[in-house]
């Protein structure tokens, strides 16, 4: 859960945008806090896939492999790409209502230490040296590993793409959200295309107050670690 956790973290400073949590600008202005995410759908993916590619490789993620753990058949059959697939699927509903509390209580009260997830796939989770034999969990060809191993380079390659390329309009999006998008009664916006130089990137934008709207340019900076952030900015407005 640590490595899942910062990785998580890491999906969400790239790809998420600032969203109101709590309060309300309009009642008590700083009083809101805001949380820089992606949607929940998104994140549930990536949480499947993060334990379904791990365990139909090599039978265990990460955690499990440090923690000396195996997913195994209750039967002792070879576990198969199915049961991977389904004991996944049902983990969100394995955490309700939160921390795993219901798949907890399912691995107690049942013979073989199983929560929904395994019960539905006739699976469960093992110390190493309880695994009956070899085929009784998952170990993939190493063609599937160098093409696990190829994909994830993918993924990295294109999320340090995406953090420089795709990230400032969300940015301003999440500037919006905030009520920090020059005035905090702008209603909506608008960027148009991006003009790009080493380390800034400009767009052409409109606002749209209650009463009018703006034109103008804004500028980002690029600061590393720290991402982009708003630079400065400049519009008219009709009045």
């Amino acid at each position: 859960m640590l490595l899942l956790g910062v990785l998580t973290l890491l999906v969400n400073s790239v790809y998420g945008v600032t969203q109101v949590t709590s309060g309300s600008f309009a009642i008590c202005v700083g009083c809101s806090t805001y949380m820089t995410t992606v949607a929940w759908p998104w994140l549930t993916l990536f949480g499947i896939l993060y334990f379904s590619l791990f365990e139909a490789t090599f039978g265990a993620t990460p955690g499990k492999v440090l923690a000396g753990l195996r997913v195994v058949t209750v039967d002792g059959r070879p576990l198969d790409l199915r049961a991977v697939v389904i004991r996944n699927l049902l983990k969100p509903i394995d955490y309700l209502p939160i921390l795993y509390l219901l798949g907890g209580a399912a691995v107690m009260l049942t013979a073989n230490s199983q929560r929904l997830g395994d019960i539905a796939a006739r699976t469960t989770v093992v110390h190493r040296h309880r695994a009956l034999e070899a085929g009784a969990t998952r170990s993939a060809a190493p063609a599937a590993r160098r093409a696990l191993a190829a994909g994830l380079l993918v993924a990295v390659l294109i999320t340090i793409a995406f953090d420089y390329f795709g990230r400032p309009p969300l940015v301003v999006e999440g500037l919006f959200n905030e009520h920090r998008l020059m005035q905090p009664d702008v209603t909506s916006y608008q960027l148009g295309g991006a003009q790009w130089s080493a380390g800034r990137v400009s767009y052409p934008f409109t606002i749209y107050r209650r009463t009018e709207a703006c034109t103008g340019t804004l500028t980002m900076s690029w600061y590393g670690i720290a991402g982009w952030q708003l630079a400065g900015s400049s519009y008219v407005c009709p009045s």
